[in-house]
């Protein structure tokens, strides 16, 4: 058997991270709505513009979701191929918050976003941030001159099958709205303060995993909540 010379786990681990480290949605560095509800403290490091302390991050499901995303939208143009109806990954911009809407609908004013999940945490869906995400979402489209009447979050678990997949679909609620918008504002006003930052919310071994901001000796960065 000839023997395989090339690191294929190097040469696909590079390959996806430089794939995504130049993807316009990497280098943005402005909060958008699928932080709003999440970790305050890396928001507010997001706002400050800290400089990352933690550049060896899990990316692995972050890069599935984009592919699934790209690979759903490209089908639901099928369903509308010359974008009459379905606004499909339009970016939208409101009082300087800025977001991709995932698909509107424009006859049925519905706002559709795609979350990528596991089988196992159907369970936990749809989250408060989940939830607060999709909503700012209407926000912004409805901002932009469209009538909003409904938002939905669509879960995709890449372990299941079609029969998995799970929906929740309500009202657009500008008021749902507003909380998130709110709670980014207060976050912003410690920062324009220059007040502490918000404490940790994350453990250390979760933040060491996935926050870029992570900092075991919390200088430049969150050192996450220790035990």
């Amino acid at each position: 058997m000839k023997t395989m010379m090339t690191d294929l786990t190097g040469l696909l681990s590079k390959s996806l991270n430089a794939w995504d480290s130049n993807r316009d949605r990497s280098k943005q560095v402005e909060v958008g709505p699928s932080s709003l509800g999440g970790c305050r403290r890396q928001v507010w490091h997001t706002i400050k513009n800290t400089p990352e302390t933690n550049s060896n991050t899990e990316k692995l499901a972050a890069i599935l979701g984009t592919f699934i995303h790209a690979g759903v939208a490209d089908a639901i143009k099928r369903e509308d191929p010359f974008g009459d109806n379905f606004l499909i990954e339009q970016a939208f911009e409101h009082n300087g918050l800025k977001g991709h809407c995932d698909l509107f609908i424009i006859d049925e004013g519905i706002v559709v976003d795609w979350k990528t999940t596991s089988k196992k945490n159907l369970r936990y869906f749809p989250s408060e941030q989940q939830r607060w995400q999709v909503q700012v979402y209407g926000w912004l489209v409805s901002n932009n001159g469209y009538k909003v009447n409904q938002v939905a979050l669509a879960a995709i678990p890449r372990d299941g099958t079609m029969a998995d997949i799970k929906f929740h679909i309500e009202n657009y609620d500008v008021t749902v709205a507003e909380q998130a918008l709110n709670w980014l504002g207060e976050i912003e006003q410690l920062v324009k303060d220059g007040a502490p930052p918000p404490a940790p919310e994350k453990y250390a071994a979760y933040c060491n995993s996935y926050c870029k901001f992570y900092d075991p000796i919390g200088v430049a960065g969150c050192s996450g909540i220790t035990k």
